[in-house]
């Protein structure tokens, strides 16, 4: 099995089942982390305009992906069955 192979089994495994609890508060931390982390970095860079930007277009970047995610983990991927 190459590498690829691997990838797309493993991502096949992660979508096909439904996210707990837990694993979206992980993605919740996760991503709270990485915006203060960011933002933070980009003010000491850049300048304090600069690091609001970041901050708002990555909370709108994960704000999308945990409320998809959220949703997914209500519905299934079906889709995904082989």
């Amino acid at each position: 099995m190459g590498l690829i192979d691997r990838f797309e089994s493993e991502y096949l495994d992660v979508s096909s089942g439904r996210a707990t609890v837990r694993e979206l508060l992980e993605l919740l931390v996760g991503a709270v982390l990485f915006v203060v982390v960011a933002s933070a970095l980009s003010y000491y860079l850049l300048s304090r305009q600069v690091a609001l930007w970041v901050a708002g277009i990555l909370v709108v970047v994960f704000t999308v992906m945990l409320v998809s995610q959220a949703y997914w983990a209500v519905t299934g991927r079906e889709d995904y069955a082989e």
